[in-house]
Parts: C-alpha cells; structure tokens; sequence
C-alpha cells in the first residue's frame, strides 16, 4: 500500500509492518537497557546508562500497579523523591532517560497508569479522580505519606499533569511540588469535541491500518534526534494498552480542570514546551495560585528524549 509522508509517497509492505511490530519488543527491551544505542559522553542520560531501573509491584484499587524504580546514584542525599506521570497511551517506561538523568542526586519513580504498561486496568473507564487515587495508592504502599516517608515531589505529561494536579488536591499529605509540562487544557465545547474525537474505542483490524497509524505517530513521525529503536520502543508500549488505550482519554476529558486546578495550593512549575499544547499550558496556569511558567520555545515534540537535560535543569532548579 502506498502511504504519503511530507508530500512524497512511500511504498509500506505490511510483511514488513508486521515483522516491525513483533521486533518492537525487542526494541523496547534494548531502549530501556540502552543495549545497541550508543550514547555519546555528552548525551545527558549517559552517566545513568549502566543503572538499570527496577520494577515493583504494589496493591492498588483496581489490582496491581507497576512502577518503576531509579535509586539515587548518591545514597546519601536527602532530596525529596520524585513520581512520574506518563502520557496516554504509553507506560512509565516513557520517562527512562528523564529518570536516569534526575536520579543522579534522588529516588526517581514512574507508574503505570491502571490499564497501561504493566498495570492492571480497571472494570471500565474511570473518571480522573480515581486515576489520581490509584497513585495514592501506590505511594501509600511504597511508604510515602502523612504516616510513612512525608510528600514527593511529582512531574506528569499530558494525562499525567491531571493525575498529578488531581492528586495534589485530594491528598496534599502526599505531594510537595509539581512540575507540568505540556497541560491538556481544554473547557466547553472544545473539550467536549476532543471527548468525541478521543474517548472511543480503537480496534485493531485484520487489515493492520490501526497498527499502521500507531507506527506512523511513533516510529515514522518521530523527532529526527529520537532513534529508531527508541520510537519502536514507544511503539510497542502503545500496542499493549489493546483496548483500554482511550480509557485514560476518558478522564481527561470528562476531567473539570477548571475547577479542580484552582484547588492545588502546592508550588507549580509549568515548563511550556511549544508544542500542540502550549497555549492549553498558559491558560491552566493562570488558574494556579502558586505556579512559574519557563517557556521552553526549542522543545516541540519527543522532549522526554530529546529534551531530558533541559527539562531535568529547569526541573532541579523548581525542586531544589
């Protein structure tokens, strides 16, 4: 079949989609232990590259929940630990140089969002609220909290920034400074229209066409810096949500952000990418008390790979 990408036609055999498809794994694998993507010493996440990130399991509301786990390089530092909030419809994995890089001096995590990654989903499409009760959950487990180890800080992406603001509001105990980057933003009508466009169901078919648009967003649409295997890697984690991979779409936008983010009373930082969603950003800014907006201009898509030593910069200065 023939595609077109920036006005030119291309040739896609589906033998060779398909192959791609069941390789991607693979890839993910080799993007996550850096195996085949050498890094050079002026890559930002290249100090962490021998450190692998662990998993853990812990009992939420809705099963289990998968985490991954970065332990700071330096034991000895008192910083507070950071959580990490993963875009729809990918896993915590997305943030794997981000917490290769920010755990040179603290405890980084990153969840999976209940029905992504390796998290158990819940029954049926869950209003945000309790997404952003399944994190408490998981931090209640992992020790944190009024009654255990005190607040983290917290960093989310897009669906991330509400589980992460929403969280905020329902258990201040638990959070003690946010960082959002890249807010999905969206009142009324046009919230409504982004519902009808997002929050349905999205099958794969015999033919491999859905399969095809995940590739082309992931792998074929990619930033020219992001490497083959690291889209492939993207790739992969987007296939395995199957058919819960709009359910997160559904809090997003059935999510009341313009009432619920004048309730988060901790420090924000808005890293304003200038991607799809800046002027989203700005908007929900000025409905936070206490928030700092840095307009990041040179950063538009893929900033979790291109743009770790920035976003890692502007995010110690914020939290330390």
């Amino acid at each position: 079949m023939a595609n077109t990408v920036k006005g030119k036609k291309i040739q896609v055999h589906r033998r060779r989609l398909l192959q791609a498809a069941l390789s991607a794994p693979l890839a993910f694998v080799w993007a996550r232990s850096g195996a085949g993507q050498p890094r050079p010493a002026s890559d930002p996440s290249s100090a962490g590259a021998g450190r692998r990130i662990r998993r853990r399991y812990v009992d939420g509301r809705f099963g289990q929940v998968h985490v991954y786990v970065a332990a700071a390089l330096d034991d000895t530092s008192a910083k507070t630990p950071l959580m990490c909030f993963h875009p729809t419809a990918v896993s915590g994995d997305f943030f794997r140089d981000f917490m290769l890089e920010m755990s040179g001096d603290r405890l980084v995590m990153a969840m999976d969002t209940p029905g992504y990654g390796r998290s158990d989903p819940p029954p049926e499409p869950q209003p945000m609220i309790e997404l952003a009760g399944t994190a408490a959950d998981a931090l209640d487990a992992l020790g944190f909290g009024a009654n255990g180890q005190g607040a983290v800080d917290l960093i989310g992406y897009h669906t991330g920034c509400f589980i992460a603001s929403e969280l905020a509001v329902i258990r201040p105990d638990l959070v003690r400074r946010l960082v959002l980057p890249g807010i999905p933003f969206n009142v009324g009508d046009t919230r409504k229209e982004m519902y009808e466009q997002y929050a349905r169901p999205s099958e794969l078919t015999e033919d491999g066409t859905k399969a095809m648009e995940i590739w082309e967003f992931w792998v074929t649409g990619r930033h020219p810096d992001v490497s083959l295997q690291r889209g492939a890697s993207h790739f992969a984690d987007h296939l395995q949500s199957g058919p819960y991979s709009w359910w997160a779409y559904h809090s997003v936008f059935s999510y009341p952000a313009e009432e619920r983010l004048p309730l988060v009373r901790q420090p924000v930082l808005v890293p304003n990418t200038h991607g799809n969603l800046q002027e989203n950003s700005r908007a929900a800014a000025e409905l936070i008390a206490d928030v700092k907006v840095v307009e990041m201009p040179d950063l538009t898509h893929g900033v979790f790979d291109v743009g770790v030593d920035r976003l890692a910069a502007v995010s110690r200065e914020f939290l330390d």
